[in-house]
């Protein structure tokens, strides 16, 4: 059911490629089928307490440790039906939100794809392949934020979200790489922990595992791209950065806890980072005019204290983190189809430009305010709940943790209270430019959503309530998740009520301070404009890739703009610098031109020979003639050293290639001579001859084999496993069949490549509409 789970949407996602011009956006509906195999994973979690995980393998490439390897303990389980059910919602919630010019053929195979990434990343128990649902995650991600490519925006968030994640995948890369190998296997619950703390690679895994999960859960400084991603459409914000992509890092600081947190550096570095993260995306959440922006920066605020409870690796900040991460998927879920349906229904995100909408889209307002108050940490919302949790946590940590974990949650309430504000705070002043604006922006009628928008929603929303006011609900999730983390099980019970602790003081004290703030708000709004910075990770960002492109156009002017003769000689000399290295590691390659033939001695005077004689040529035909007189040695060579199918194979080649050079003359320029000093005709002579030279002694190094060769391998199995006596022609159709098929599969694309470009030089090769459009064109100055 798991290798089902992961695969059945990668072939939904074809499914719907073919299927959406004939479906539309109906093809929502036929997208949600591809998670029914994940969401029927509820069924092996209910009985997990009880059960041990399951482990499903298909073999890959069995001698490198490369299976796919899917285990389903509870803490995979419970993220695999997460993602399972909100990407379902998604799917029904797009069929109605997204306009009926949508390219559905890309829109529901990207999310499909995404899905499945995730699935396998959640589910996989081998190191390498995920790794590989990790990179699949950033590059359908690419796709979906980028989904509206004529916007710059759209354009720039997806670029900036890929630059982001794919640099925090090289640090998966390795991280992967140094715990496989200190580990002593590929499969991450089989790993020899112990041999992975002792091992030299323990701390720089530990870094790069950091960094990974950073980048990916948009933890400071990284969390630059996770408000630009918010170009996307809202079922796609609403998929990717509440339960699914942006928590692939808290997956990662969870799993991998287990390996790292016994080491200090490992909870010492992410912790505080995380509750910085905590406070400063609060911070600027606060600062947001736009609806979904704001939602963006709390999702970076949420994040930050998720990692900083994962990040304790512990049995306490396991519980806790799992408690939060599953009230956050519901209620920010909710909050972005919300803010979704704000959008369909009035035309704008823009806070200034909404006011007093309760009366108007009344059921829109209900589940904007339990979900916010859920996010702020109200009773008797489950967000009440895991947030008591997280103060108990951090107050076991000492008194500077709790402080910047009051100072974050402060910053929450007030963020949503401004969120619910567009619901009743009136009308404001606005200048008469901002009042264009809004006329332009607002729906002439504003209504209620229909219940295709609003049912998804309200079933998240429904999930807050139930764990507040039933907590056992979640408590029996999160405690089956957590305990499969392999921490010792929590003592503590889920519970609206615990008495008079200290976490309820330090609630009653958010709550009053956060109620100053938003009481406060103009003021606090004047200090915070105050206190902006000249610089931020946007700027520093858009620094670095504007200087990285300068440099680069500076060294593609220095080096591709040279000419033609000019490369040629530093490509030249740079083959004889090789050779010249060859020598200096293999100074017994001089030994080799001993096992040369001599048979292949006259050859190479005919190689030579075809080469000056090219150089001596007045004309092309005598040029091209003389050519042929170094693949036909080529040829020759081939015959000399036992090899006839390759002697026939350049025979081919280079007929087809005299025929081609004859058919081309006549598109030729003409010949012209490159001035040459006398100095410089020797300089080249002396480049040639070490290149050559230098190309000869590195080929012949490489007969010095760094391990023992295996073509003898070949020949003893060539006849009783590929049923043929010609072991190459067995090499390329049996051994290497996929390989051959590859090229195979190149030389088809070139030579269709090569049949458009010869159409295009036909006439008459456009079609007639193109021809009216050509000559209907008005023509401007100069044109004929």
């Amino acid at each position: 059911m798991m290798t089902l789970a992961v695969l059945l949407p990668f072939l939904m996602a074809l499914v719907c490629a073919l299927a959406a011009r004939v479906l539309g956006r109906n093809t929502g509906y036929l997208a949600a089928l591809g998670y029914l195999p994940a969401l029927a994973l509820a069924l092996p979690l209910a009985g997990m307490p009880a059960a041990a995980p399951v482990t499903e393998m298909t073999r890959w490439v069995g001698d490198l440790g490369l299976n796919l390897v899917f285990r389903g303990d509870g803490f995979s389980l419970l993220f695999a039906v997460l993602i399972a059910v909100i990407g379902t919602l998604a799917a029904l919630y797009s069929v109605a939100y997204l306009s009926k010019t949508e390219k559905f053929g890309r829109f529901y195979p990207y999310l499909l794809a995404f899905g499945g990434s995730m699935l396998g990343l959640v589910l996989s128990d081998n190191l390498p392949a995920l790794f590989m649902f990790w990179e699949m995650t950033s590059v359908t991600s690419f796709l979906l934020i980028g989904l509206w490519h004529t916007r710059g925006a759209a354009r720039d968030g997806a670029v900036k979200a890929f630059l982001v994640s794919a640099l925090g995948g090289l640090g998966l890369l390795a991280a992967v790489a140094m715990i496989s190998i200190a580990g002593g296997t590929t499969q991450l619950s089989q790993l020899d922990l112990a041999a992975v703390r002792a091992s030299p690679l323990f701390i720089p895994a530990l870094l790069c595992t950091i960094f990974a999960a950073c980048t990916k859960s948009a933890q400071l400084p990284f969390h630059l791209w996770l408000p630009t991603a918010m170009e996307a459409p809202t079922p796609v914000s609403a998929f990717l950065h509440s339960a699914t992509m942006v928590k692939a890092g808290v997956l990662l600081v969870a799993k991998f806890g287990l390996i790292f947190g016994t080491a200090a550096l490992w909870n010492g570095m992410i912790v505080p980072l995380g509750l910085a993260t905590l406070c400063w995306g609060a911070w600027l959440a606060l600062r947001q005019t736009d609806l979904k922006a704001l939602l963006a920066y709390s999702t970076v605020s949420q994040l930050g204290l998720l990692m900083s409870l994962y990040g304790l690796a512990s049995a306490e900040g396991n519980f806790s983190g799992t408690a939060h991460l599953l009230n956050h998927a519901a209620f920010k879920a909710a909050l972005f189809f919300v803010v979704g349906i704000i959008d369909h229904e009035t035309g704008t995100r823009e806070i200034p430009f909404l006011h007093n909408l309760r009366r108007a889209l009344p059921i829109t307002f209900v589940l904007a305010l339990l979900a916010s108050l859920s996010m702020a940490g109200l009773p008797p919302l489950g967000g009440f709940i895991s947030k008591e949790l997280f103060y108990e946590t951090m107050l076991h940590h000492g008194w500077p943790f709790i402080a910047v974990a009051v100072a974050g949650s402060i910053l929450t309430f007030a963020y949503c209270a401004r969120l619910l504000s567009i619901f009743f705070a009136p009308r404001v002043p606005l200048t008469e430019a901002e009042e264009v604006l809004r006329v332009g922006a607002l729906k002439p009628h504003i209504h209620e959503a229909g219940p295709a928008l609003y049912l998804p929603p309200a079933l998240l929303v429904a999930v807050c309530v139930l764990f507040g006011l039933w907590p056992q609900s979640a408590e029996w999730l999160t405690r089956t998740a957590a305990n499969s983390l392999n921490f010792a099980a929590y003592p503590e019970h889920l519970a609206l009520w615990h008495g008079f602790t200290p976490a309820l003081l330090l609630t009653l004290l958010t709550w009053a301070l956060g109620a100053v703030v938003v009481w406060q708000a103009p003021a606090f709004a004047r200090f915070q404009s105050r206190m902006t910075p000249l610089w931020n990770a946007n700027t520093v960002y858009y620094s670095l890739t504007e200087g990285l492109g300068h440099r680069a156009n500076a060294l593609i002017a220095r080096t591709q703009g040279l000419a033609l003769p000019d490369q040629l000689r530093i490509m030249l000399l740079a083959a004889g610098v090789m050779g010249g290295y060859a020598i200096l590691k293999a100074p017994q390659v001089f030994h080799s031109i001993g096992t040369v033939p001599l048979g292949m001695l006259p050859i190479g005077v005919l190689l030579v020979a075809g080469a000056v004689g090219v150089l001596l040529s007045r004309n092309r035909l005598t040029a091209v003639i003389v050519t042929g007189l170094t693949g036909f040695g080529s040829a020759a060579a081939f015959l000399v050293l036992r090899a006839p199918d390759l002697a026939l194979t350049q025979l081919l080649i280079e007929a087809v290639t005299v025929i081609l050079f004859l058919l081309a003359f006549r598109y030729l320029p003409g010949i012209r001579d490159l001035p040459r000093t006398k100095g410089r005709l020797f300089l080249d002579a002396f480049i040639a001859l070490a290149a050559g030279i230098g190309a000869t002694l590195l080929t012949l190094s490489s007969l010095r084999f760094l391990a023992p060769p295996i073509s003898p391998w070949y020949l003893v199995n060539s006849y009783s496993g590929g049923g043929g006596k010609n072991a190459v022609n067995v090499l390329l159709v049996d051994f290497r069949g996929f390989d051959t098929l590859g090229e195979g599969m190149v030389v088809a694309m070139v030579a269709l490549a090569v049949v458009s470009l010869v159409r295009l030089g036909k006439v008459g090769s456009r079609n007639k509409a193109d021809q009216d459009a050509l000559v209907s064109q008005p023509k401007g100055k100069g044109e004929a």
